[in-house]
């Protein structure tokens, strides 16, 4: 796979926060640090639009799926 790009942005954060995460990685990692916890996040929001999705389809079975006859398929040219 090749570079992948990486791009330059502002973010504004406690001291705290700061300092917590210069603990945590030191000073020359922090945005790789802040990059892996954007995608934690942003997977755990996924998860949980995924779960909100599944709740609005909850208890549908097979025979509440309506499958196209082959020539209904055929009529609408798929």
């Amino acid at each position: 796979m090749g570079k992948v790009r990486k791009y330059r942005m502002q973010v504004n954060l406690s001291e705290k926060v700061v300092r917590q995460i210069d603990e945590a990685v030191g000073r020359r990692k922090r945005s790789e640090f802040l990059e892996k916890a954007v995608l934690a996040q942003l997977r755990r929001e996924a998860l949980k639009n995924w779960m909100k999705l599944g709740e609005k389809f909850r208890g549908l079975t097979l025979e509440d799926t309506y499958y196209p006859s082959r020539k209904e398929l055929e009529d609408r040219g798929g």
